[in-house]
């Protein structure tokens, strides 16, 4: 367990809520209205691309535009889940590398590290724009194991969503499934991780345990 990766949104930080505020804000020009199941309609997008479905290209680029913007102001509301931060300095400690593999865009995920003081601990960060095609695909995945040249039975994989535990399942890696967000995220009957976390306390207790082993 050599290369530790992990998701951001609903695994490192807790933006529950922000995404619906942003797009809100981002769609107001245009008189579009989103829906609950909106999120996950778009997961997958590349991020400039999420709203293309309903806009020309020239108005969603206005939107991702206004998403960014806001998305400055929501970013001082955003913060760590409680425990994460012992959990990075024990895996630090004990000689793991740490990645994060998000859908999110890259400015946005570096402007909420850097808030929260972690953004030095990260060696590799791979964001939805950073490769051609997002979660659930493996290109992020891939491009952190080809920076770090690790075979996949190195690599542990942390996330909340089945976008982060399939394609780790698939290449080989070991999943683990953050169960600790306010509203945490049911996997399908065909989908199962390794190991399955309530709280981040929880995780620390396993890693101290199963890393000095």
């Amino acid at each position: 367990m050599k290369h530790w990766i992990f998701d951001f949104d609903g695994t490192l930080v807790d933006s529950e809520g922000f995404f619906s505020e942003s797009f809100r804000y981002a769609l107001a020009p245009f008189q579009i209205k989103i829906g609950k199941d909106f999120i996950e309609r778009i997961r997958y997008k590349h991020p400039h691309r999420i709203f293309e479905d309903f806009l020309t290209q020239e108005q969603s680029q206005i939107a991702f535009q206004r998403m960014d913007e806001v998305g400055q102001g929501i970013a001082d509301k955003i913060q760590l889940f409680p425990g994460i931060v012992e959990i990075l300095d024990s895996l630090e400690k004990q000689g793991a590398s740490l990645s994060i593999w998000t859908g999110r865009d890259r400015h946005s995920t570096q402007t909420i590290l850097k808030k929260q003081g972690v953004d030095s601990l990260f060696k590799k960060i791979m964001t939805g724009t950073c490769v051609e095609n997002n979660k659930p695909s493996h290109d992020g995945l891939l491009q952190i194991q080809n920076f770090y040249k690790a075979q996949p039975i190195e690599m542990v994989m942390v996330g909340d969503h089945y976008h982060d535990i399939e394609p780790a399942n698939q290449l080989g890696c070991f999943s683990i499934h953050a169960q600790w967000k306010q509203t945490p995220e049911r996997l399908p009957q065909t989908i199962t991780a390794r190991e399955n976390f309530k709280s981040t306390e929880l995780l620390h207790q396993w890693i101290l345990k199963n890393l000095k082993e």
